[in-house]
């Protein structure tokens, strides 16, 4: 798995949309935990049998469990879930489950910011204040490309509000996460001089898009990215959206409902299922969004994480050393990975609805058998 830690760290009408998108042919009222949605000509049922022998290996069927969904070129190949969405219904995770895919969200305020540089509404050369007001003078020597690659210099906002004294429990919004920032004296290097991870980074694109567009990050990508593609997404980190798993943490006395009050987009907070992710991770391959400028500026730039890893950090994607693209996400119970192949035809992605699985190890055999 990539050295790449990107931990986590809307709007009603996009979350109606989504209702009526995984309402079609949801079939909530049963389950079948060998979902299989679609085969490549080439491949035979061992194929997806083995693929549920991964989820079935490491995941009991009474506990918070995962979806997992493969693509290859924009077609969902294999689904497979195991384990509990609600735990106090006793509803099982499904094909049509949606989960929190935390930082796997970084992607698409990414693809927005980089929309909007085609459209000439905003260039990446441009400094932060450009574009958000009320940050010290640092600000000024941020620019919006850094922001996108990771080399800003700008602690995390999650850690400052946690060192105020907020817990995932308690409510915390965007303007409450700005104004941390907005306290802060000085970064922590000199912006471009090195790669540190930091939501704080796209929490302020999402600001950004907000600034250039006219448009609420979350209704921009509801707008210009999920509806244009028939996808069937939401960034939305406290609506009530249906199909919705429950995250939870697992102690002593066992599992414990973990779900979050926080309220920040632009980091994090896309609501999805597996399926939808593999159908957007096409893109990468066709630029049917955006074109082949935005297939370029994807990766153009792209940082090294670690000096000498050759895994690299483009535009709210990881890329491994093989050109294999990745993002790893998690956030109050939710877990989510994301890959898709060098070549661009093959895709995985999985979501949890608790951080005691090893959801490396499930992608990494998953990966295997598909790839």
């Amino acid at each position: 798995m990539s050295a790449l830690n990107p931990f986590r760290t809307g709007s009603r009408r996009a979350a109606a949309t989504l209702a009526i998108l995984l309402t079609i042919g949801a079939g909530s009222g049963c389950r079948d935990d060998r979902v299989t949605t679609g085969r490549e000509p080439n491949r035979s049922a061992g194929d997806s049998d083995r693929s549920q022998g991964v989820l079935d290996g490491h995941i009991d069927n009474d506990e918070p469990g995962c979806a997992a969904s493969v693509g290859i070129q924009g077609d969902v190949v294999w689904t497979g879930v195991r384990g509990i969405a609600n735990l106090t219904t006793g509803t099982p995770i499904g094909p049509q489950t949606v989960f929190d895919i935390a930082s796997v969200s970084k992607q698409f305020t990414a693809t927005a910011i980089l929309l909007l540089a085609q459209e000439g509404k905003l260039a990446l050369d441009n400094p932060l204040s450009d574009y958000v007001a009320g940050l010290p003078p640092w600000a000024a020597t941020v620019t919006v490309g850094q922001l996108i690659h990771q080399t800003s210099g700008i602690p995390d906002y999650g850690e400052l509000l946690a060192a105020a004294g907020y817990e995932d429990h308690d409510r915390t919004t965007q303007s409450q996460a700005l104004q941390e920032l907005a306290a802060v004296p000085r970064l922590e290097f000199t912006p471009g001089s090195r790669f540190e991870y930091s939501n704080s980074n796209y929490l302020l694109l999402g600001e950004i898009v907000q600034r250039a567009s006219g448009t609420p990050l979350p209704h921009f990508l509801s707008e210009e990215i999920f509806q244009p593609l028939g996808l069937a997404m939401v960034m939305d980190p406290v609506g009530t959206i249906p199909n919705r798993a429950v995250s939870y943490e697992k102690g002593a006395a066992g599992y414990t409902v973990a779900d979050s009050a926080w309220e920040q987009v632009g980091d994090g907070s896309v609501q999805t299922t597996p399926s939808e992710l593999v159908r957007w991770a096409d893109n990468y391959r066709t630029g049917q969004l955006g074109g082949p400028g935005l297939l370029d500026a994807q990766l153009d730039g792209a940082v090294e994480t670690d000096e000498g890893s050759g895994e690299r950090y483009g535009a709210g994607i990881g890329v491994l050393a093989d050109g294999t693209l990745e993002h790893d996400g998690g956030w109050a119970g939710f877990v989510a990975t994301f890959r898709v192949s060098k070549d661009r035809r093959t895709s995985l992605a999985i979501a949890c609805n608790t951080a005691d699985h090893d959801i490396d190890a499930i992608a990494d055999a998953l990966w295997q058998l598909w790839t």
